[in-house]
């Protein structure tokens, strides 16, 4: 691939991400629901520095919005993220 195809794209280790997407869902069933996305972030860069995993909030987040897509997390205005059943 090119550079440019290459842009944007970040490249997240399956092991790390596994850890990752249950670390959210960890917080969120402790939790019940966080109110914004900030918050869980925050919540997961506690948890993954626990783990003692190096990771940022970007690849958090894209992370949480992959996880999203996916329908295994939700956002709503009333209730803020939290897992979809």
């Amino acid at each position: 691939m090119s550079d440019q195809n290459q842009k944007g794209k970040v490249v997240i280790h399956s092991d790390v991400r596994k850890i990752i997407e249950k670390l959210v869902l960890k917080i969120l069933y402790e939790k019940k629901s966080v109110q914004t996305l900030k918050l869980l972030i925050d919540n997961v860069l506690e948890g993954a520095v626990k783990s003692r995993i190096t990771i940022s909030e970007k690849v958090i987040n894209k992370i949480i919005q992959q996880m999203n897509k996916d329908n295994r997390i939700q956002f709503t205005q009333r209730e803020g993220w939290k897992i979809k059943i």
